[in-house]
């Protein structure tokens, strides 16, 4: 069994989500495109904003072993909330990679990172669209 490393705690109410350390205090509501307020974030952006951040976190190590760094590298997270067949919503994933200076070949860091980061790993691969640009 693998050791846990770190939990982070966030306790979501009607209409907001905050941490139980304080560092994350944020205003949600569906977006008006969902009939919601669009007050604060939604759900959707705080998905893309951590699944962007763990990948860039991903692609520091892998460039690092690769001799290459993060420098002006960036993620473009999209999450796209979608009907579902029954009920409920299905959710599609387009990241955009921006690796300017890999250490080598891009394509191959971001496949380790792809490998090593916990989040894309939990999404099904049909739902998930990597791209280098």
């Amino acid at each position: 069994m693998a050791d846990d490393l770190y939990t982070g705690t966030v306790t979501a109410t009607e209409g907001s989500a905050r941490s139980d350390d304080g560092a994350l205090s944020l205003d949600v509501h569906e977006p008006t495109a969902l009939k919601g307020s669009g007050e604060g974030t939604n759900p959707e952006q705080l998905m893309a904003a951590a699944l962007g951040s763990c990948l860039l976190e991903s692609l520091r190590i892998a460039a690092t072993s690769a001799g290459g760094s993060t420098d002006g590298a960036s993620v473009e997270s999209r999450v796209t909330l979608a009907a579902g067949d029954g009920a409920g919503y299905t959710a599609r994933y387009d990241l955009s990679v921006t690796l300017p200076d890999a250490g080598g070949d891009a394509d191959a860091v971001l496949q380790q990172a792809l490998a090593i980061c916990p989040f894309t790993k939990t999404i099904d691969a049909d739902a998930l669209q990597v791209q280098l640009a």
